[in-house]
């Protein structure tokens, strides 16, 4: 069962002034959540050539922190940490670390997401997923991590930071893109734009453009396969100041077919609009 919680706004003080509203910290308190993480950063499944082994230690007056990897996605950037904390500190698996991701020295994140999983007594696995507005076209990614953030509430004030360069080349060799541009007419008169659909070893995701900045909070997709196979698709979260540039992602599903139709529901499954063919042209 699914259980999403909305925390504090998180945002660099450098760039408050310009975008204070931006960045909306999501805690993914759920067990499907454990899964996909398990799932990306499991050393037996086929992820290898996606990751960037870090293996670099840093610490401050909280303890220590170990960033394991990294991985590319599409507009996004998974992190695998551990944490041991000083004797003292009272941590449990209900705290997250949120850092603030700078690639190529520009912040482009828009949701910052994680897991705590306790793994012993002393030591916590940190798992974080910074899902971004855009990413630089760039084989090789330059990336400054800091993890300055205590549960959305309170800074660190001397925070964990790493300085790290992560390739996405083959993520961009296996990354497929469907064109759509089209024009969708919700059933409640609400007018949406779908731009495209890409999808990666690692995850799919919709882009899509609203007139309103108010978009319909029942709206969801569904892609349904030429076979009949169908994934669900929630959570749209803002790419643009402006509320009108949306992205809505779902974690390991790869779109290996051809052609594919994409559909607008409601959160009880019901259609909002017409069917879109992508793919197949």
């Amino acid at each position: 069962m699914m259980s999403d919680m909305l925390l504090v706004e998180n945002q660099p003080k450098g760039n408050r002034a310009r975008k204070i509203w931006f960045v909306v910290v999501l805690l993914l308190l759920v067990v499907t959540c454990v899964i996909v993480f398990y799932f990306l950063f499991n050393k037996d499944l086929n992820f290898e050539a996606y990751k960037t082994t870090v293996g670099k230690t840093t610490e401050n007056s909280l303890g220590r922190l170990t960033l394991n990897e990294i991985i590319i996605d599409d507009n996004q950037i998974l992190l695998n940490a551990t944490f041991k904390p000083v004797k003292g500190i009272n941590f449990d698996h209900q705290i997250f670390f949120f850092p603030q991701v700078f690639v190529n020295g520009n912040e482009f994140t828009v949701r910052n997401g994680g897991q705590t999983i306790q793994q012993s007594e002393k030591t916590y696995t940190i798992y974080s997923s910074v899902k971004l507005s855009e990413l630089p076209a760039d084989k090789t990614l330059n990336l400054d991590i800091r993890y300055n953030d205590w549960n959305g509430e309170k800074k660190i004030d001397e925070p964990w930071e790493f300085q790290v360069e992560a390739s996405q080349k083959q993520l961009q060799d296996d990354r497929k893109v469907f064109p759509v541009e089209k024009k969708v007419q919700l059933l409640d008169g609400q007018e949406i734009t779908i731009e495209k659909v890409v999808s990666t070893p690692i995850s799919t995701t919709i882009y899509f453009d609203s007139e309103n900045s108010l978009l319909n909070e029942a709206l969801h997709f569904k892609i349904q396969s030429a076979t009949g196979e169908s994934w669900p698709f929630n959570l749209a979260y803002p790419l643009n100041e402006d509320y009108t540039k949306w992205g809505v992602r779902l974690d390991a599903l790869y779109l290996t077919g051809e052609s594919y139709e994409l559909i607008p529901i409601a959160a009880n499954g019901s259609e909002l609009g017409s069917a879109i063919k992508i793919g197949g042209e």
